[in-house]
């Protein structure tokens, strides 16, 4: 077995003990399931149960982790990883308490909410597009065809009409599926370990 320490080379306790959390989430999880943290890295030895929200916000942060974006995208270490909510937010406080203090590429990664598709875009890596924007959908795909920004939705077919990366709770788990051609014409190249745990799909013709 690789030594902790070589596995997360420098990492801080808190981040290794988030990271390790995290992996066992994208790993296999169920809503409302028992997760043990180690107790090795300054994490209370107790069972975690973590909220819906929490779990959502889990995923989202390792879809960043295994997915690479173009090298320009990551040039500015001046400016933070953004990623964006576009509508009603259904992580709450899950979200920034999630990646409070992390980075991606030396870059610091911060939320930031949006109530309307002109505003996200800007300098957004992630955009989180929420239930409430399911009428708009098409226009805002569109908006964001091409370009070096993760998608990710809980709307039906998400992945299938144009998005990239479709959450959803099925028998009460959480599994995901991937359009790896959208992701591909924007430049993003995912992991091959979030791949196998992914649904693969098309786009509908």
């Amino acid at each position: 077995m690789v030594g902790w320490a070589k596995l997360f080379g420098s990492m801080s306790a808190s981040s290794v003990a988030r990271r390790i959390a995290m992996s066992v989430v994208l790993a296999t999880v169920t809503v409302g399931s028992v997760i043990l943290l180690p107790a090795a890295f300054s994490v209370s030895a107790q069972l975690v149960r973590p909220s819906e929200a929490e779990l959502k916000a889990a995923f989202v942060y390792n879809f960043i982790q295994f997915t690479e974006w173009p090298a320009e995208e990551m040039a500015n270490k001046n400016e933070p990883f953004v990623v964006s909510v576009l509508g009603k937010d259904p992580f709450g406080a899950a979200l920034d308490k999630t990646i409070e203090g992390e980075s991606f590429h030396q870059k610091p990664i911060v939320v930031r909410r949006f109530s309307r598709m002109e505003e996200s875009v800007g300098n957004s890596q992630v955009i989180f597009i929420s239930a409430s924007e399911e009428s708009n959908l098409p226009a805002i795909l569109k908006v964001l065809e091409g370009q070096a920004i993760l998608t990710v939705s809980e709307i039906e077919n998400f992945a299938q009409r144009g998005g990239m990366i479709k959450l959803a709770k099925e028998s009460n788990k959480l599994v995901f599926e991937i359009n790896v051609d959208v992701a591909k014409r924007a430049k993003l190249a995912m992991s091959a370990q979030l791949l196998r745990l992914a649904r693969i799909v098309k786009r509908q013709s």
